[in-house]
């Protein structure tokens, strides 16, 4: 198994995250494993794909279905099938867990683009706040 053709798009709204998840090819992960600091829900909108949580017995779930993942629990996707694609959905939280709101103008067919939002993330700032929500190891 090997993180293969694995890609990710991060987005929000207000204080809903929305991270996708593709893996490409059968048997393709999400990489070695990692846990996340707050409860989170996956869902499972194309393919199949084996979750492994430490502790517990690994287990199939088949698009269309939604996955709890608690957190501080090591969790891995394996993709059991060519183009599985997946969503985690979480609050999205600052560096010390609070929860927060964001506006991201790409996101909504109501915003031109003409104006700049002083709410909208940069691609940096997505990337920083998703790693607030995890522990990667």
């Amino acid at each position: 198994m090997s993180e293969g053709l694995y890609t990710h798009e991060l987005g929000f709204f207000g204080n809903i995250w929305v991270k996708s998840h593709i893996l490409a090819n059968k048997n393709d992960t999400n990489g070695g494993g990692h846990t996340h600091k707050f409860d989170h829900v996956t869902l499972v909108v194309k393919g199949s794909v084996m979750v492994e949580v430490e502790g517990f017995s690994p287990k199939i779930f088949r698009a269309p279905q939604f996955i709890v993942i608690k957190k501080e629990h090591k969790h891995k996707f394996t993709a059991l099938e060519d183009d599985t694609l997946y969503y985690c959905v979480f609050a999205l939280r600052d560096a010390n867990g609070e929860v927060t709101d964001l506006y991201d103008p790409d996101n909504s067919p109501y915003w031109s683009g003409t104006k700049i939002d002083p709410n909208a993330a940069t691609k940096e700032q997505l990337e920083a706040l998703d790693k607030n929500t995890t522990d990667d190891s």
